[in-house]
């Protein structure tokens, strides 16, 4: 059995439409998990949102399921989830994407 270590994140990369619910709506379902990101940032292009969030693996063990949560919002197109550790900046093979249903 391994133990989860402190430095593995998850990244939820987040393309949206550009629009004022967007950023609420993806937050709050990490809220409703009382789980605080360890980093967000979001840029416009366009007509489009791109956002990453990075959460703690551990803080987060349902993090497919959150995914595909968040890949439901009405203003979210696509969703790319994955498992990175930070001491080598390498992604696992934990990879899921979820394109949104629009």
């Amino acid at each position: 059995m391994t133990t989860p270590r402190d430095d593995v994140q998850v990244h939820f990369h987040v393309a949206g439409m550009a629009d004022t619910n967007l950023l609420p709506r993806l937050l709050d379902h990490f809220c409703l998990r009382d789980i605080v990101p360890e980093r967000v940032s979001a840029e416009r292009q366009g007509d489009e949102m791109r956002v990453t969030i990075a959460v703690r693996r551990d803080a987060c063990p349902e993090w497919e399921m959150v995914a595909r949560k968040l890949g439901q919002i009405f203003v979210v197109r696509s969703v790319l989830a994955s498992v990175a550790d930070q001491a080598d900046e390498a992604d696992d093979a934990a990879e899921l994407q979820v394109a949104a249903v629009g």
